[in-house]
């Protein structure tokens, strides 16, 4: 079924720009994707669009066919919509035309699905979606179980988690809790907790233990690791630092713990 909307100035189109707002994606329990692959990765992750937004002009003949096979395998209400219209609910430029709304996903630690020894990374307070969804892209691309936010100042469906993240914000086990809530879960899932600190108690990165099951945390952009994790995280790692700057990007340090966990558990596996 599809309806043309052609004013921005329609109840339907202001409803869907109020999920740009934080509050609004959590009261509502929705939250809107823009572009071929985020959209396309959010469906093949599970996720069902609750209604599309489409502008003709702009949308690829390629993804046409796939809109076609989403609004036949839903049943769902494709609205076109003008440019002007759709200039109203993208965020970015190179959106190719499409708008998705889908419900979010409230998953808690109690419902995560994890391995032995499983990899999961957490960070705390973060402030910049950027740094957020670059995390998530590591964490795919490392193959962690899952990643959580802690003490949270930022959703995962924050439009430019979703844009930098890549679409893979989608196909991992996310979750937002306290830190003390995760600790509490580390020690009864058996996880090892390894804090980021450029501390002098902190062992270099890669001399730590990955294999065996563990948590990454770090800490946030402006303050680093926090007390409670500084005094409560098994282990302390740093990331060597050769020149004058102090730290690294938190998704960059992020990554490079990811991938040097990742490494030991392949070399583990070949012994």
């Amino acid at each position: 079924m599809r309806q043309v909307i052609t004013s921005s100035k329609n109840q339907r189109i202001k409803d869907v720009v109020a999920l740009g707002k934080g509050r609004k994606r959590k009261a509502a329990g929705l939250f809107g994707a823009e572009g071929e692959r985020e959209i396309t990765r959010a469906i093949q992750s599970g996720y069902v669009p609750e209604s599309l937004f489409v502008c003709t002009e702009l949308v690829s003949k390629e993804f046409s066919v796939v809109l076609f096979n989403i609004e036949r395998k839903h049943n769902l209400t494709i609205f076109e919509v003008s440019k002007e219209v759709f200039d109203k609910l993208a965020v970015r430029e190179d959106s190719g035309g499409v708008f998705a709304i889908f419900p979010d996903r409230q998953l808690t630690l109690s419902k995560l699905n994890l391995p032995e020894h499983a990899l999961v990374v957490a960070v705390e307070g973060i402030e910049k979606p950027g740094n957020l969804g670059a995390l998530l892209r590591s964490a795919d691309g490392a193959g962690f179980d899952a990643v959580v936010v802690l003490d949270a100042l930022i959703d995962i469906y924050n439009p430019n988690v979703i844009r930098s993240s890549l679409g893979t914000v989608f196909s991992k086990q996310v979750v937002a809790t306290t830190s003390k809530e995760f600790h509490e879960f580390c020690k009864d899932k058996s996880l090892t907790t390894i804090g980021a600190a450029l501390n002098d108690r902190a062992s270099t990165h890669d001399e730590l233990t990955y294999t065996t099951g563990c948590a990454i945390v770090l800490g946030s952009e402006a303050f680093g690791l926090s007390e409670f994790w500084m005094e409560q995280a098994d282990h302390l790692a740093k990331i060597p630092m050769l020149g004058i700057a102090d730290s690294l990007n938190v998704a960059i340090a992020g990554s490079i713990m990811m991938y040097e966990a990742r490494r030991q558990v392949l070399a583990a596996s070949k012994k």
